[in-house]
């Protein structure tokens, strides 16, 4: 029953309707500052020299070029401008496990709605941007690239239905993504429960690697019922989303045990990202995204400066 009650919503995932409500979320986004936000916190491939200006003496003397200004009788210091260039790649994951909400939205609806907001914020920044989509095994993917037309190529891709479902391999997806993106620095931007990883330490390998060859982030989706089970309800049908081994439990009895394995379960992921310097937000499907956005911003600001 569990099985096709997650089946009838993965189908019911109209294009049209959401990529309208996505153009109205997107004027949002331009008029609360994203953009600008954006800019801020991820850099371009570096700074290109954009000749001279004048020195004035708010500026530090030690910048001043003196063959330029002995040649121009007159103080200068060199002009440069960023190079951005950036390739932004987003690693959606599609498993099942994903394909569960209790909220209005399902985790994969509220993560694909996440990802078409920001890919608006980057290619309106001048960005390019791509897709991989993977469960335990890659999809599909969208290479990345720059303007509207890329913004609907993603959002048409990820309003296809038979896209989502399946198992976990997040080792899989990251080779795939360490040949696949070829070009040092870009930003890899994983969405993802990360349920389903596994015991072994294959998977922080992977992820060690993606760190040091891309700027990463790993931005976890949580919906209620993955930290905590409801207080009013006694019996609940619980359904492992990979192996679909179902259990009818007593939420009063087991409420307290479930929430402190959850709460040690994301306190060890998060231990490791920390440990190695990965970049992380957590995305709650109760709660408005665009705030959990300016608050990695704000994390990130204070890295970069």
């Amino acid at each position: 029953m569990a099985k096709d009650i997650k089946q009838k919503r993965k189908l019911n995932i109209e294009v049209t309707p959401i990529v309208k409500k996505i153009e109205a979320l997107t004027k949002r986004l331009v008029q609360t500052k994203v953009i600008g936000e954006y800019i801020s916190v991820f850099k371009g491939a570096g700074l290109e020299f954009d000749g001279f200006k004048h020195y004035t003496q708010d500026m530090d003397a030690g910048e001043i070029d003196w063959k330029a200004s002995v040649r121009a009788k007159e103080l200068l210091v060199q002009k440069y401008r960023e190079v951005r260039e950036l390739l932004v790649y987003f690693m959606f994951d599609v498993s099942d496990s994903m394909i569960f909400g209790s909220t209005t939205k399902l985790k994969n609806e509220y993560a694909a709605e996440f990802i078409l907001a920001l890919t608006y914020t980057i290619l309106t920044a001048g960005d390019s941007v791509g897709v991989i989509n993977f469960s335990d095994r890659v999809v599909n993917r969208v290479s990345a690239s720059k303007g509207t037309t890329q913004f609907y190529k993603i959002a048409n891709r990820l309003m296809q239905p038979e896209l989502y479902g399946g198992g976990f391999n997040l080792s899989v997806a990251s080779d795939f993504a360490l040949n696949f993106i070829k070009k040092k620095g870009s930003v890899v931007l994983i969405v993802s429960d990360f349920y389903g990883l596994g015991k072994g330490i294959a998977w922080q390998k992977k992820l060690k690697l993606m760190s040091a060859k891309f700027d990463l982030v790993c931005i976890i989706v949580r919906d209620p019922r993955d930290i905590m089970l409801p207080s009013d309800v006694k019996q609940v049908m619980v359904e492992d989303p990979f192996s679909g081994n179902r259990l009818l439990i007593d939420s009063k009895l087991l409420k307290e045990r479930y929430e402190s394995y959850t709460r040690k379960q994301d306190k060890a992921l998060l231990k490791f990202f920390d440990e190695n310097n990965i970049d992380y937000m957590v995305l709650n499907t109760d709660q408005d995204y665009l705030q959990a956005m300016f608050k990695f911003f704000n994390v990130r600001k204070s890295k970069v400066r």
